[in-house]
């Protein structure tokens, strides 16, 4: 009985902490073949799938997840989320770069990075972020701009 207690005590701590979150924002990214065709970032005060959802309608409002210039493609597009947050206030930087593979193909990867202190490291969070899902694509051979520098 006092090991149930115990057990029902924590769970409620658990589920009121996670009922009471304050912000966040999420990253989405639309791909084809390489390519990073379009971004969205949506921050917001309710909790980070609210920005993710937001972030996927704004995508497919647009006309990705169904990306077909020919009906050979069509639905081989990726909408998904590449990064989100749940810090209540954070420096937020986005990044891109247009490059070339070693077999000389255009590759384009976008990158977005969340800090709570700075943007200096919002922009090694986008940076490691890129890497993470382009692996090949090298910021000191590739380069790369600053498309988006934002704080909520």
């Amino acid at each position: 009985m006092f090991y149930r207690m115990i057990f029902l005590s924590l769970l409620f701590v658990m589920l009121s902490h996670q009922a009471s979150q304050a912000a966040g924002a999420a990253c989405m990214m639309a791909k084809f073949q390489g390519q990073t065709l379009d971004y969205e970032l949506v921050i917001t005060k309710g909790h980070p799938v609210e920005a993710q959802d937001e972030a996927e309608a704004r995508l497919r409002a647009k006309g990705y997840g169904n990306y077909s210039p020919s009906l050979r493609y069509r639905n081989l597009d990726i909408v998904r989320a590449q990064n989100l947050t749940n810090l209540p206030s954070a420096h937020i930087v986005v990044i891109r770069s247009e490059f070339k593979d070693a077999r000389g193909k255009d590759r384009s990867v976008v990158g977005c990075g969340f800090h709570a202190k700075s943007y200096e490291g919002a922009l090694w969070d986008a940076i490691r972020d890129a890497q993470n899902y382009f692996w090949g694509w090298k910021p000191d051979r590739d380069g790369y701009e600053i498309v988006k520098k934002v704080r909520y």
